[in-house]
């Protein structure tokens, strides 16, 4: 289990965007030129017309605060410049090319060949830019990154100068895949597909740029490598509608996590000019009365938080394995699902828990941000959803994390309130969270975090109530803001734990720290047993989630330690959440 310790001069090589594939295409990870630019000279000075030397050199996408970058600094530097040179190759010539980076925090600026291509704001969603008419046979590309650990969303990054408790290392610029590829002049930008497992039919909204006359969009299905069914639509203005029925559905779910893929081809007058590949799971997530269902019937919750961090990389795997081996991980502890925490994740992460059945919450990195900024932060939160709408094993929204001041302050009650509608409307499909932990106002299910618990006897002495009941559970603050009443939702523990083993300490410099520390592995069973199974006594309950999966820096409470090694056998976990259900 543990991470790799070197890197290929061309790390991460896999296609980045596992469910928008095409085949044309060039991966520019790997060596960068670097700079920092602490007195912000570089655009006055003209950096990105080639007027410097850049002194260093990056290993692209890991952050230059992590040891894979082969900068490792963790010391403040709020501007970064990035310069790469590359050429296409000679077969794209006449056609598009797409300039693609999967995610740069924060504030990043484009120059290619002295050229301003553009802006983004925000570290977690991805951007792009059409490169074509600025390409030359040799080329330079620049990028100015700002970064200052403000007030900016940024999740567990610390903007201390030593992250210590529950806040880590700070990452500053490109932590995902940059890219280009070639599309024809018609081009599919975005694909919607909803599944509708009550109907065995599968909805699609397909989004594209260029001249549409005489095109048309073709979709094909398969299943395990055989054509299920497909459906071919005129398109109309750039976006299209398809609709297409399957024979039979296979549905998606963490014992059973079956795949379709689907083929988008787009062609004019019966030239194809553009094929994109994907997938999708026929899963549906509801709520009746204050069960939750997974494809109609009732499941119960069985999580772990995953914090996405890394020893060497920080906010960015090492490799494609490092990702498939945190969900095998949890699948190996019995868990169903994931509290993806404070980070909005690599799509190939999402990618592995689609392929090997793990739910997740997915949750947007709002700490750090003050509400003022709510617009900035509903637009990446926006991008967020559209991005990764396609996953099957996302099941909940989450946009905000323990926003203490929703109790009271009426002004946070009503953007968290706003923020949960518009998450609702972009997709109707999932459960929403306002805010997880405690606060609620409008929300899916009522979560709550908890970390008092020692045994199983005090989750009894506080929890226990009857099943029929006009308020939910109360835990250490109340769940429900004022003013807001309790309307039957779900109940779900999405916080508990944290328990450190006493003779496993950090593997880096940080200090020790844990919610609560056992005196050994065994220990830790007999406790984990103990509370798990008072929690599962309550019929009320619809899961529970432990903090956490692996230990991250000084936090020393995971199943595993930051390097992936087990501290305790995976196997008696497991065995624990095999407990029959007080309501089965």
């Amino acid at each position: 289990m543990n991470n790799a310790k070197t890197v290929e001069s061309l790390p991460r090589p896999e296609y980045p965007r596992p469910d928008f594939r095409r085949d044309e295409w060039l991966n520019l990870n790997g060596f960068w030129d670097f700079k920092f630019d602490d007195y912000d000279l570089g655009e006055k000075e003209g950096w990105f017309l080639d007027k410097v030397v850049f002194d260093k050199k990056i290993l692209v996408p890991f952050p230059y605060q992590s040891k894979l970058s082969g900068i490792y600094d963790e010391s403040f530097h709020d501007i970064v410049w990035y310069r790469k040179e590359f050429s296409i190759p000679e077969k794209w010539n006449g056609k598009r090319v797409l300039l693609h980076f999967g995610a740069v925090d924060y504030k990043t600026k484009v120059w290619l060949n002295g050229r301003l291509l553009g802006s983004h704001t925000g570290g977690y969603t991805p951007f792009s830019f059409d490169i074509t008419d600025y390409l030359k046979e040799n080329n330079l590309l620049f990028l100015r990154v700002f970064d200052p650990h403000g007030d900016q969303p940024r999740g567990k990054q610390d903007s201390r100068l030593h992250p210590r408790g529950a806040r880590y290392m700070r990452i500053t610029g490109i932590w995902q895949t940059v890219w280009m590829e070639t599309v024809g002049d018609t081009y599919l930008t975005s694909v919607r597909i909803v599944p509708d497992l009550d109907e065995a039919k599968v909805k699609i909204l397909a989004s594209l740029k260029g001249e549409t006359k005489g095109c048309k969009l073709l979709a094909t299905v398969y299943f395990a490598g055989n054509e299920e069914a497909n459906a071919e639509e005129e398109i109309d203005k750039g976006l299209t509608q398809l609709e297409i029925t399957l024979p039979y559905v296979n549905p998606w779910s963490p014992e059973t996590p079956d795949i379709y893929d689907i083929e988008f081809k787009v062609s004019r007058n019966g030239e194809v000019i553009d094929v994109v590949r994907s997938y999708f799971g026929m899963r549906k997530i509801s709520v009746k009365g204050d069960k939750i269902l997974l494809n109609n019937e009732p499941y119960y919750l069985k999580m772990a938080l995953d914090q996405g961090y890394y020893p060497d990389g920080l906010y960015t795997a090492p490799s494609d394995d490092d990702l498939r081996r945190d969900v095998e991980a949890a699948k190996l502890l019995g868990f169903n699902g994931v509290r993806k925490h404070q980070l909005a994740s690599d799509p190939r992460y999402l990618y592995w828990c689609d392929k090997l059945g793990l739910l997740v919450w997915e949750e947007m990195a709002d700490w750090g941000m003050p509400l003022k900024m709510k617009d900035i932060f509903w637009e990446e939160w926006k991008r967020v959803i559209e991005r990764d709408f396609n996953h099957p094993c996302i099941v909940v929204w989450v946009p905000f994390n323990e926003r203490w001041e929703a109790y009271e302050d009426k002004e946070c009650q009503e953007i968290l309130v706003e923020i949960y509608r518009k998450t609702k409307a972009l997709d109707p499909t999932r459960l929403v969270i306002d805010t997880s932990g405690f606060a609620h106002t409008e929300t899916d299910i009522v979560d709550t975090h908890e970390y008092r618990w020692k045994r199983g006897y005090d989750f009894r002495k506080e929890w226990r109530m009857p099943h029929e009941r006009k308020e939910p559970m109360r835990g250490y603050r109340p769940p429900l803001a004022k003013s807001f009443k309790y309307k039957g939702q779900p109940i779900v523990i999405s916080e508990w734990g944290g328990w450190g083993i006493e003779k496993f300490n950090p593997i880096v410099n940080r200090p020790k720290w844990a919610y609560h520390m056992v005196p050994d592995e065994y220990a830790f069973i007999s406790l984990y047993r103990d509370v798990v199974g008072a929690i599962m006594e309550e019929k009320a309950i619809c899961g529970f989630c432990y903090t956490q999966l692996y230990d991250v820096e000084g936090e020393v409470n995971g199943f595993l330690t930051y390097d992936r090694k087990w501290k305790i056998p995976p196997e008696k976990i497991a065995e624990i959440h095999k407990k029959k259900l007080a309501n089965s």
